[in-house]
């Protein structure tokens, strides 16, 4: 059977990007990441509800990223759905669930202005 994890996602980073490297020495780099999802309600205004996710890029892209990439940025991001399972100390089961970036393009307020960042 085929599968596809793919994530397309528009939106604004929540907070400037977080640098870290994996434990092999890559680079890494986490952001917040906010999209809105637009309804009207019963009295027909217009409401927006937040969903946030969690962003990590690695290798060149996040070094791009660490760089470049601020708060309030508008951001568009592809790539792949990750969910990783640990345990807390006294042995509560956590998980996150993140997308790892393959492609981001850095958007400009200025109509019709953007940059693509090195590909992953």
């Amino acid at each position: 059977m085929f599968t596809v994890n793919r994530v397309t996602l528009l939106g604004n980073v929540t907070h400037d990007p977080e640098v870290r490297a994996t434990k092999s020495g890559t680079p890494l780099v986490a952001l917040g990441f906010a999209t809105d999802q637009v309804r009207k309600d019963d009295k027909g205004e217009i409401q927006r509800e937040p969903e946030y996710h969690r962003l990590v890029c690695f290798g060149p892209l996040a070094e791009f990223t660490a760089k470049t990439v601020k708060k309030g940025a508008p951001l568009y991001a592809e790539g792949r759905l990750h969910t990783s399972k640990w345990e807390k100390t006294k042995g509560q089961p956590q998980s996150r669930t993140e997308i790892i970036v393959d492609r981001l393009v850095l958007l400009s307020p200025k109509k019709g202005s953007a940059v693509e960042t090195p590909q992953a």
